[in-house]
């Protein structure tokens, strides 16, 4: 299988980028990486990795830059690393494509240039939480494409997300829940009562409204809100974690006795472990879901084990049969969906990592 890496998106590109693409092509041989990128500044990079012959290159001029806006920019730059990288996907010369970047413009490029799956009306990038139950997981969407939303939308997150967690993890039945203030069927907005009220009308395993400390309980697997919320989410969990880990540093610095650091050294496997759990990291990047076709999201500051593990995620994503599942999925929900709002444009994108 073939998969095509953004060489030049990521805080840390091309270096770190082109780091994890040969990382992944010396772990799975039997797959090929294409890095996809501007030659004068990947090449050199490329050389000094000495990379196996199943690390590939194709030349790209231009880069989508990460304060840019997205959809535009995409259209715009036509030799991009984005838009090439996505052209080998939709020509089938590659299938799956990974990228740091701009995730609007990663959103942009789904819709543009691979389209939706047929019946969606906006995709949706979704984040995997740890759990606390049994080392399991929980799956938010969207977790920053689409800031204004409407029911509909959050229940074709549902239903996409209910698809990806069965696929992905092998839960056969996914609890599927609408992120809100509070547990109480009042509680929420008039988008999360009318998206609740769509829910319950499904055939999937809806148990109503969580809170977002539920994300990480392990008593809900599929949680669904607006691209907005979902990024704020995603954000404060990534700060959280890194405060925590900064707050046991200094507490540990400043006590400075003998035993804090006795007990700092024989926590460190545990705290060590602790950390794998919560590092965005291991979690291999975003899936795009509801395109046709596989487009994985990576961390704006990804490190090579980052970047190995979304091209992970995407050689997963490709030979599961992923797509298949979800168009099967969302052709059934017309059954329980209302019908969708004709010559409404969906959006492109409205966030940027």
């Amino acid at each position: 299988m073939r998969l095509v890496l953004d060489a030049m998106g990521g805080d840390h590109a091309p270096g770190a980028v082109v780091d994890g693409g040969v990382l992944f092509a010396r772990a799975y041989p039997g797959h090929e990486v294409v890095l996809v990128g501007d030659e004068a500044r990947v090449r050199p990079v490329l050389e000094k990795a000495e990379p196996p012959e199943n690390v590939l290159f194709r030349h790209a001029s231009e880069v989508v830059e990460m304060d840019e806006h997205a959809s535009a920019a995409f259209r715009r730059k036509r030799d991009s690393s984005l838009r090439v990288g996505f052209e080998l996907v939709r020509d089938g010369e590659a299938s799956a494509l990974v990228s740091a970047g701009n995730s609007g413009a990663v959103m942009a490029g789904g819709l543009l240039t691979l389209g939706r799956i047929p019946g969606v009306e906006r995709p949706a990038i979704a984040a995997l939480f740890p759990a606390l139950k049994g080392g399991g997981r929980c799956l938010l969407l969207d977790a920053g494409a689409n800031v204004d939303c409407r029911p509909l939308h959050l229940a074709q997150f549902a239903v996409l997300g209910e698809a990806y967690v069965r696929m992905r993890l092998g839960i056969a039945r996914p609890r599927v829940a609408v992120l809100s203030n509070g547990e109480e069927p009042s509680k929420g907005t008039v988008l999360t009562r009318e998206a609740s009220a769509l829910l319950r009308g499904s055939p999937l395993e809806f148990v109503g409204y969580v809170e977002g400390k539920d994300l990480f309980s392990g008593d809900v697997e599929v949680v669904v809100t607006d691209g907005f919320t979902g990024n704020v989410v995603l954000k404060t969990s990534e700060g959280v974690g890194m405060g925590m880990a900064g707050l046991m540093r200094q507490a540990i610095e400043k006590r400075g006795g003998l035993p804090e650091k006795l007990g700092a050294l024989l926590l460190k496997p545990t705290l060590a472990g602790l950390r794998r759990v919560m590092d965005y990291a291991e979690y291999g990047g975003a899936p795009l879901l509801g395109i046709q076709g596989v487009g994985i999201v990576a961390h704006g500051r990804s490190s090579p084990r980052a970047i190995f593990n979304a091209l992970v995620t995407a050689l997963q994503a490709a030979r599961s049969g992923m797509h298949e599942e979800m168009t099967r999925c969302i052709r059934n929900a017309a059954a329980w969906l209302p019908a969708q709002q004709k010559g409404k444009k969906a959006t492109d994108a409205n966030e940027s990592d």
